[in-house]
């Protein structure tokens, strides 16, 4: 006896067919927010790195 092949899930883990990503439209929603949440915080984040090593320069060239 073999088993199909398949993958689970990336939110809740379920077997899925091979050909697909996601058990329901449920589950493609909360992946899509999820992403969109994690690319907003990268954004922050590089743009608050680029305000330090921008007032890190501008220290420096002011001699302060």
């Amino acid at each position: 006896m073999a088993i199909q092949q398949h993958k689970h899930c990336i939110i809740c883990e379920k077997a899925i067919p091979a050909d697909e990503k996601f058990c329901s439209d449920r589950c493609e929603s909360i992946y899509e927010e999820r992403r969109k949440k994690a690319r907003r915080t990268q954004w922050l984040f590089y743009g608050s790195f680029a305000v330090i090593i921008g007032w890190f320069l501008i220290m420096a060239f002011q001699g302060g």
